[in-house]
């Protein structure tokens, strides 16, 4: 960790720099703050964006953001829930699916993605 900014999201995003090489992973308290750093983050070059949560709080965010104007191509960039899908269920294994995602060469997190739409 470079540094640490204590502020509301908006504020903490100004004070971020993004490029095509940043990766974002959102785990705030809820649905208004994940749309509202998503939000932030769709209109910044970025190289992953996953979110945390239920398929259920996913759903109602990204149904939020199509409601108001967000293109399927936009949302469909999104990670949702985040991760490596191999079944994790304690908060140790979650984060190591979720590190794991930074690790992997693009290639392969594309074909580990499709495989798990598939199955």
């Amino acid at each position: 960790v470079h540094n640490v900014i204590c502020a509301d999201f908006k504020s903490a995003f100004e004070q971020l720099e993004s490029n095509p090489n940043t990766y974002y992973v959102i785990v705030t308290r809820g649905h208004s703050a994940d749309r509202e750093c998503l939000e932030e983050i769709l209109h910044r070059p970025y190289a992953y964006v996953g979110m945390i949560g239920s398929r259920r709080k996913v759903a109602v965010v990204m149904q939020q953001m199509k409601e108001d104007g967000y293109s399927e191509e936009q949302l469909a960039q999104v990670y949702a829930p985040i991760g490596l899908k191999i079944g994790a269920q304690t908060p140790a294994e979650i984060a190591v699916c979720i590190a794991a995602v930074r690790v992997l060469p693009k290639a392969v997190w594309r074909i580990a993605c499709l495989s798990a739409l598939i199955t």
